[in-house]
């Protein structure tokens, strides 16, 4: 187990195990990996029903729907435990399983009525997140056809509460922010360009949570996310260049967080634009010099933001964007912490897979090392165009040979291999790292 000398835990889990309750209930199950499920959990054919609850009301609602599961006739698979939950609903088992974590088969039309007419009054106060691939009938049951298509013109079989019968569509967001093209969308967020009527003739960008999403162990999710990173926005802006805080907007269990637009590619896509595909090895040495000075400048960002007591913990290539003056913009603070206050307490946990520091997955306190070792990552993205996660794993001479089949420069590959040092306090400081990428953007010049 990995050891972190002076660092603490950020909190401790006391997570329940779905199985426990379950077997003292008399329900009969197996384990099968993540899931706990009947003995025939298994159709071609058929309705899946799921059932969308917030993490932290797992185990209440399967106390509430005991009577169901006790019956032989019930086919189910339910996540093991909370822990497993958790990174269900964060999408780490992928955005087909968001949402789906009980679920029931039903193998004919009169069974799926059957029971979801059981399941309705138990299930009418609990909530949960949107699942995307299915049809919302109530609060939390959500139905989809297994197999087959679905014939032209039958109709949903399934009574729907009026409600989610139609999307509900917005033109505004607020009273004075207008989405006009949808940028990118996640499970969790989506991105809006907009325009801007309180500042007539300016964009601005949208960030939209979706209702219940990223819930955690303490019953936060992204609204608290969005509300943190206000605060993180209003904090930093005369520290930081940043995109500025214009409004955060909430309606029912969605929060809209409006920032200043910047016009820009992210910088990974302005790294694929530099490279074309081309290894290291074959770039000339003014297009790695340009590189290295992108580098640098989001070093040099994250320092200022160092100095200024926070933290980022969500360092990776989308995260910082370059505008048309070639100035590095650095964004989405959700799981940043304050070093000075402590807050938020407990921090947000995840991150992005492969750029996470060690510790960082092993919810100790945050500190600068999480984003010393997700700049390392970084770096290594930028000169090998591969994701993180292919590279770091094994012992560190492991590291060390899958550098070298890209043929970096001793001092680039040393300074990766030390920024991800698995101890935090053999890291390199952000000091030392500008030091060492500027000798080499010399080398190049």
């Amino acid at each position: 187990m990995l050891q972190y000398p002076g660092l603490e835990k950020a909190f401790e889990l006391q997570l329940n195990e779905n199985d426990i309750l379950l077997e003292h209930a008399g329900v009969k199950f197996t384990n099968d990996h993540i899931w706990l499920t009947s003995l025939d959990f298994s159709a071609s054919r058929g309705w899946l029903i799921c059932l969308s609850v917030r993490t932290l009301s797992l185990q209440a609602l399967l106390s509430d729907i005991l009577p169901v599961l006790k019956d032989d006739r019930t086919i189910f698979r339910i996540i093991r435990n909370e822990h497993e939950a958790y990174r269900l609903h964060a999408g780490l088992y992928g955005p087909h399983l968001i949402g789906k974590g009980i679920q029931f088969i039903a193998r004919s039309e009169d069974d799926a009525r059957h029971l979801i007419d059981r399941l309705l009054p138990l299930t009418g106060h609990y909530t949960g997140r949107v699942i995307q691939d299915a049809m919302r009938i109530s609060n939390i049951i959500y139905v989809q056809r297994l197999g087959n298509k679905k014939p032209e013109k039958e109709p949903f079989p399934f009574a729907v509460e009026k409600r989610y019968l139609k999307p509900v569509t917005r033109k505004f967001v607020g009273h004075f922010y207008m989405p006009v093209e949808e940028l990118s969308y996640n499970p969790k967020t989506t991105i809006y360009k907009a325009f801007n009527l309180k500042n007539p003739f300016r964009w601005c960008l949208i960030k939209q949570g979706n209702s219940h999403t990223a819930d955690d162990h303490f019953g936060r999710d992204i609204r608290d996310k969005l509300s943190w990173q206000k605060k993180v926005i209003n904090a930093l802006e005369r520290h930081v260049r940043t995109p500025k805080f214009i409004d955060l907007v909430e309606y029912e269990a969605f929060s809209f967080l409006v920032l200043e637009y910047v016009e820009g590619p992210h910088a990974g896509q302005r790294i694929e634009q530099l490279r074309q595909g081309r290894s290291w090895r074959d770039l000339t040495a003014g297009t790695k010099k340009i590189i290295l000075e992108t580098y640098l400048s989001i070093l040099s960002i994250v320092q200022d933001m160092h100095a200024a007591g926070y933290v980022h913990r969500d360092i990776n290539e989308k995260n910082f964007i370059i505008d048309s003056a070639n100035r590095t913009y650095i964004i989405d603070f959700e799981m940043s912490c304050s070093l000075n206050d402590g807050l938020p307490d407990p921090p947000f946990t995840l991150g992005t897979v492969g750029y996470m520091s060690p510790e960082q997955m092993n919810y100790m306190k945050p500190h600068v090392g999480d984003d010393v070792y997700s700049l390392g990552a970084l770096l290594a993205h930028f000169l090998t165009g591969e994701l993180p996660q292919r590279i770091f794993f094994g012992e560190l001479y492991t590291v060390r040979e899958k550098l070298a089949e890209y043929v970096l420069e001793p001092l680039l590959a040393d300074l990766i291999i030390g920024m991800t040092n698995i101890n935090p306090s053999e890291r390199p400081s952000l000091n030392t790292a500008i030091v060492q990428t500027e000798k080499q953007i010399i080398f190049y010049a």
